[in-house]
């Protein structure tokens, strides 16, 4: 009897030999694997107007070397707390990054003005 390749791996992904990949270094987010992650990066990075490495070291994600992983960190956190302690308690829709970055990586001074 033969086995192609794909059936093989179908077989092991649903067996749980093939697990997705675990993230490291995730501080602020609850992700803990690629396929949860990846969507949300995404679309962070589209509220920014960037690219994966305006934040990452695409060889290693999980080290923290650029200035702008650390500024995003800090502002998830803000974005966070903002959320858990005035938007949910006043039955607001939550805040995101394009509520202020609107596609830019600075906000405008006028958050009404268009970047």
């Amino acid at each position: 009897m033969k086995f192609s390749l794909l059936s093989i791996f179908v077989v092991l992904l649903f067996s749980g030999a093939v697990q997705a990949q675990d993230l490291k270094n995730v501080q602020v987010l609850p992700f803990k694997n690629a396929r949860e992650i990846v969507p949300y990066m995404k679309e962070m990075a589209k509220d920014l107007g960037v690219k994966c490495n305006y934040c990452h070291n695409m060889k290693d994600k999980s080290l923290d070397e650029i200035k702008h992983k650390i500024i995003t960190r800090d502002m998830m956190k803000m974005v966070k707390g903002i959320n858990e302690n005035f938007m949910t308690p006043l039955k607001m829709d939550a805040i995101t990054c394009w509520t202020c970055h609107r596609g830019s990586t600075s906000p405008p001074y006028n958050i009404n003005e268009k970047p």
